[in-house]
């Protein structure tokens, strides 16, 4: 009942609207008595096209039918004119309406449900609008007694119903358009999470993983000093504490593996990961990077020099390199501007033989030179907050050399720029880093 209610408030307030913007109107005597031109016509061909869905093109045109005549009836109502003179120059618009509704039903109904083409659409309302027209001029004819049917009223109407057709499609394509921009906005935003999100456990679980096989050493350890102290006659307090450590490890290996599945099953139930281009890659890496300088009210440049294009072959990895070493480079700033770059290009001479060679640079402080074999190493971090002794826990380019040398067969550098700040080279053999035969060279 609430639902049927709902319908019909709202094309009760469609019509309206029309019989609104029907006010809006250039007199047109030398058609017919009474006769004019009015943008609510435009109105109507809009709601159609965007309701179509919802309520039926008769619907909408039977109810302005009734309010638009009426609404014009009232509003026009002048002294000296009589209410039988008043009511014969506004009441044949609603034959315009119910002629308009039986032709737009009638192409509906061609199409059985599914979307109308929008060449097709505007075909429709041109003939609605000039038909509906022509028979409402016939009409005021018969009442008036008169023949206002001549071939200046045809070429009138069908300049009129052009115009009107025109406006109409140009307001349908710039919504079209405007929806068709937002949608792809939210598909990408929406895309952008999921990514980040599936990059972020899967660097997790690469981190627990490590991790998990430190802890298994440490039970190993744990457990054999207990065994060596017992052999030993060490005092049974001692014994106790060290198989206590044995079984408190062995607890965190369990939390570790129980973790590890989750999170596995996490990914395996997501949407799989995407086949992006390298360019893809890049652009997503400079939104997230311009957005959280943004965030932090920081004016961070973000270059990208860009001389080839391919499809990687596994796109979360490469996101979390790119990743890792852009959000170092946007700290390194330490909340004030600077400028990042990104270089992507084919190197046919390496250490490692033809190449794929990225470079990400900053103009950031740079890192002391005895720091730069350290960085590397898992639980490094420079970033320590002296006032609270929080340290980060360091392990971003840790991952990064991981993916780069153990998973892509590559080798990572990092030194200082002469003018300032730091540059990472990565280089990557193609036969681990991309797909076959999808090189895609940039100008």
């Amino acid at each position: 009942m609430n639902s049927y209610l709902d319908r019909i408030k709202n094309v009760l307030m469609i019509a309206l609207i029309i019989s609104v913007a029907a006010q809006i109107n250039i007199d047109a005597p030398h058609v017919a008595p009474g006769f004019v031109f009015a943008i609510d016509v435009i109105v109507l061909d809009v709601f159609i096209f965007c309701f179509l869905d919802k309520y039926t093109a008769m619907q909408i045109a039977l109810i302005s039918a009734v309010f638009s005549p009426t609404f014009r009836f009232i509003t026009s109502m002048k002294a000296g004119v009589s209410m039988v003179e008043n009511a014969v120059n506004c009441f044949p618009d609603a034959i315009f309406f119910i002629i308009y509704g039986i032709i737009i039903s009638l192409c509906v109904k061609a199409y059985m449900g599914r979307r109308i083409p929008l060449l097709n659409f505007c075909i429709s309302v041109f003939l609605a609008d000039f038909l509906g027209n022509i028979i409402e001029v016939y009409f005021m004819s018969i009442i008036r007694a008169d023949n206002f049917v001549t071939m200046y009223m045809f070429n009138t109407l069908l300049v009129i119903a052009l115009a009107r057709t025109g406006i109409s499609l140009f307001i349908i394509v710039t919504m079209e358009y405007y929806m068709h921009v937002q949608t792809e906005r939210a598909h990408n935003r929406k895309i952008q999470f999921m990514v980040n999100q599936s990059v972020t456990i899967a660097d997790e679980m690469r981190f627990i993983l490590n991790n998990k096989e430190d802890v298994e050493r440490v039970l190993k350890e744990a457990y054999a000093l207990h065994t060596d102290m017992k052999d030993a006659d060490m005092p049974e307090e001692f014994t106790k504490r060290a198989l206590e450590i044995a079984r408190g490890t062995h607890e965190i290996k369990g939390c570790y593996q129980e973790i590890l599945d989750t999170l596995d099953n996490l990914n395996r139930n997501a949407h799989g990961e995407p086949d992006l281009l390298m360019s893809e890659i890049l652009k997503f890496m400079k939104s997230n990077i311009l957005k959280t300088a943004a965030a932090k009210h920081m004016d961070v440049e973000f270059e990208i020099d860009q001389r080839m294009d391919y499809k990687v072959s596994e796109s979360y990895k490469t996101i979390s390199i790119l990743r890792n070493l852009t959000v170092n480079a946007l700290e390194a700033f330490e909340g004030s501007d600077g400028k990042i770059r990104v270089m992507v290009a084919w190197c046919r001479y390496s250490s490692i033989g033809p190449c794929h060679r990225i470079e990400v640079e900053d103009n950031g402080p740079g890192i002391d030179e005895a720091d730069t074999e350290t960085i590397f190493l898992p639980g490094y971090s420079t970033k320590m907050n002296m006032d609270t002794g929080f340290v980060q826990r360091g392990l971003g380019l840790s991952l990064v050399r991981d993916y780069v040398e153990n998973d892509f067969g590559g080798r990572i550098r990092v030194k200082n720029r002469k003018d300032g700040g730091t540059r990472f080279v990565i280089e990557i053999p193609p036969s681990k880093f991309e797909e076959e035969t999808r090189w895609i060279f940039t100008s």
